[in-house]
Parts: structure tokens; sequence; C-alpha cells
């Protein structure tokens, strides 16, 4: 028996994993895009544009419940999210149509593997280097506060750096699907000197958008997986929930350390698979 061209079995493999990572992602609250990617190229066998497309498609359906219920609690900075997508938007845009125009090419699709790699790699450092930085603790938090407010009295300085990383992100975003968490959250902490609760309020919505224009301009090439991307959300939908009640539980090291060890093992396994080729 078959649903949308893919049986019980491959619904049931999306709908599986889809939970898992959504468990991830209520866990940690980053990796949503980092492992949302693997699952699409090693275990679907999307070609990486595809990958791309469906990626941030599924992003954009898990991450709409959260941005609604964080916009309700009020840990969204609206300004710091204006001043990003005013970078991100335009720079997500034209990084995404070039790349999903470019989708048939067999050469291009190595290209964009190798560089998806080596984004995901440049993840792992920033929480290796966030990871460092919250087990030093004391002395780091006065640095990143004199930093944050040294950014705060210099509102010209503040746009400008906001619309900087923007086009940073949303770029990445456009060409990866991943970025919206482990490179803004550390952002937000240490430049702007956001709570943690404002911080994942903050990076949720704006990954919200990013991810939103990018499965439409992928989607109007052609490159998006409709189905797998609502099965994938339909699980993590199911599996959020629990993985936000443990997050409260668990030691915050602890969960970094599995999650960096989890998408290093993953960026392996994919440039491996690519070697194989």
């Amino acid at each position: 028996m078959e649903f949308f061209d893919l049986s019980l079995m491959e619904l049931g493999g999306r709908l599986f994993l889809g939970l898992v990572i959504g468990f991830c992602i209520g866990l940690t609250g980053v990796g949503g895009g980092v492992l949302g990617l693997q699952a699409m190229t090693l275990v679907f066998g999307l070609n990486p544009v595809l990958a791309v497309g469906t990626t941030s498609l599924y992003i954009f359906l898990t991450n709409i419940s959260a941005a609604f219920h964080h916009a309700r609690l009020k840990t969204v900075r609206w300004s710091l999210v204006a001043r990003i997508l005013v970078g991100a938007v335009p720079a997500n845009i034209l990084i995404s149509s070039w790349v999903s125009h470019q989708g048939g090419q067999t050469d291009f699709q190595e290209g964009l593997r190798r560089f998806i790699v080596g984004v995901v790699l440049l993840s792992v450092g920033v929480m290796v280097l966030n990871l460092i930085q919250n087990l030093r603790a004391k002395g780091l938090r006065s640095e990143k506060k004199s930093l944050a407010d040294r950014m705060n009295g210099h509102a010209a300085t503040r746009n400008v750096v906001g619309v900087l990383t923007g086009i940073i992100v949303g770029g990445l975003i456009g060409a990866t699907s991943v970025g919206g968490g482990v490179l803004i959250v550390p952002m937000l902490i240490i430049v702007f000197g956001l709570t943690a609760g404002r911080t994942v309020g903050t990076s949720v919505t704006i990954a919200m958008v990013l991810t939103l224009v990018t499965s439409l301009v992928y989607g109007r090439s052609g490159a998006v997986d409709w189905v797998t991307a609502a099965v994938m959300a339909a699980g993590s939908l199911i599996g959020v929930p629990p993985g936000s009640k443990l997050s409260v539980k668990m030691p915050d090291k602890l969960l970094q350390i599995v999650v960096i060890a989890l998408i290093f093992i993953a960026a392996v396994m994919m440039l491996l698979n690519g070697g194989a080729h």
C-alpha cells in the first residue's frame, strides 16, 4: 500500500525521524537544520539541492507553533529580529535562487555537498566555543556583558552588526538550510546580550521567516519534497514536547556535548558517503 508515492515503511521512517529530530530540537533548541539535512541526504537519498529545500520547509513547519508560543510569552526581541532580517531576507533570496537553479548539474551538487559539510563543521566549532565559554563561566560572562553593553551604547554599530549578521545567516540558510540555531544563538547571547528565553524566542522567529523564504524559492524550482517535509514535521510535533520536558531535567553542558557529538558524526558520515561515490 502506498500514500503519495511512498510505502507505509517509507512514511513510517519519515515520521520516526521527524519525531527523533523534534525531540532533539525540544531538548536543545538547536540542530533542526543540521540533523534534518543529514536525514534528507543520508537516509532518504535526496540530492543536496532537493535536501536543502525540503529541510527548509520542514524547519519552517516545525517552528511555526514555537514562534507563536514565544510571541505570546513576549520572549521575542522584535527590534533585533527586524534588523537581522533586513540583511538576511535579500541575501537569502539571492543565494537560494542561485542554488536552486543549479540543481541539475552534478558537479554543482557535489560542490554544494562539500560546502554543506564545511558549514556543518563550522557549526560544530561554534557550538564547541560556546560550550567552552559556558565551562569558563564567570570570567566569560563578564566579558559577554561588557561586549553587549558596548554594543548597546552605540546604536549605529548595533544596527550595522545586526544587518551584517543577517546577511551571513540568511545566505547560509539559503544555501544549506543550516544556521538558524547554532550560528544565531551564540551571536544573540555574546554580542547582543539577550537572556536565554529571549535568545530562543528571537532565534526561532528569525529561523521561521528565513526557512519560509528559502522553501518558497526552492519550491518554485521544484526542489522541495513536500510530502517528506510535512510527514517529518508531523513527527516533530510529537517529539518536541517530551524533549522540552526532559531539557529542564538534564545538565545543559551534557546536552551540548551530546548534540555536538551527533552533529559531528553526521558531518563525518556525509563526508565519507560523498567520498564513496
